[in-house]
């Protein structure tokens, strides 16, 4: 497996998803704008740094007297210090920000600025999947941790040193739509009765297909893909992040300012949908969540369930 690179590395294996119809319809608000001083893309996921380079090349051809500029946020303070290299440049020129912060810590940020447009990519970069030292990945032998920000809450090992086999039943159901989530929750705990929890992701993952039915252990996708999307989520307390997203910042972007928000889960999904649903605060600009074609699925499999949907904000 490839590892990830150092904080210090300028380079990222991270592949963006979708980079054409979000520059279509973010980047439109940029070329209309009559207001005074800077306005501002804020990409409130960082990650390896692929929709961010876009953005800003896509803001210069508008703007390249600067005046276009760019929040780039993460919660991955790795992702944030390997940015800082990668676009010196452009943060020298005052073209660029970071920020090390979670959703619901830059609500206040961006009301006092002028945000034309808001990106959130809910999923993973491939350099945060390949880093063995997360834990993210069910291949890794690395701690057993998938946070991304090791300083906030608690590591997948301390969740299921602690949770009850009803809510751990309760998250691989919900979070990963896992059909056999008893099955799974009922060996997990089973191991932990035996004080001999897996402490490492393969042997986690080694776990989950030796408790689902021989059947379903090979299939189009790794039979333990489903848990581990729940766990990360679970512990990474993704919904509660996105709700505060959802009802705290982007209600603070400028009125005809856009928001579009990459999803690569059903239950994100849903919430997005209802929030961008026609209504006195925004207007849903497409009616149906746009997919990677199957090119775009061939070059980069992780783009097979990404969703993406674009609302703006009403006067």
């Amino acid at each position: 497996m490839t590892t990830n690179p150092s904080p210090e590395a300028p380079t990222s294996r991270h592949i963006p998803i979708l980079v054409e119809p979000i520059l279509e319809f973010l980047i439109e608000p940029f070329r209309n704008w009559q207001g005074e001083g800077p306005v501002w893309f804020v990409d409130a996921t960082l990650g390896g740094g692929g929709h961010t380079r876009q953005i800003l090349d896509a803001l210069q051809k508008i703007s390249p007297e600067g005046r276009c500029k760019v929040l780039a946020v993460d919660q991955d303070q790795t992702a944030v210090d390997r940015a800082r290299k990668r676009f010196e440049p452009e943060i020298q020129a005052g073209r660029l920000e970071l920020m090390q912060a979670r959703f619901g810590e830059i609500a206040e940020w961006v009301r006092n600025h002028s945000v034309v447009a808001l990106l959130a990519d809910l999923g993973f970069s491939s350099d945060q999947m390949d880093d063995r030292s997360r834990g993210l990945s069910f291949q890794s032998e690395g701690p057993l941790d998938m946070r991304l920000d090791p300083n906030q809450g608690q590591s997948c090992l301390d969740l299921l040193e602690s949770i009850s086999e009803e809510e751990l039943e309760k998250i691989l159901r919900e979070f990963g739509e896992e059909r056999f989530s008893r099955r799974i929750a009922s060996a997990i705990i089973h191991r932990r009765n035996d004080f001999d929890l897996p402490k490492t992701p393969k042997d986690l993952s080694r776990l989950v297909v030796h408790a689902i039915p021989s059947f379903a252990r090979h299939g189009r996708i790794h039979a333990a893909t489903r848990s581990f999307q729940a766990l990360r989520m679970a512990v990474n307390e993704e919904v509660s992040q996105l709700d505060r997203l959802l009802s705290r910042v982007i209600i603070e972007v400028v009125p005809s300012g856009r928001i579009g928000i990459l999803t690569f889960h059903s239950v994100e999904d849903r919430l997005v949908k209802i929030r961008f649903k026609d209504g006195d605060d925004f207007k849903a600009l497409t009616k149906k969540p746009l997919q990677a074609s199957d090119e775009e699925v061939s070059r980069n499999p992780r783009s097979r369930s990404a969703k993406l949907r674009v609302a703006e904000r009403l006067p």
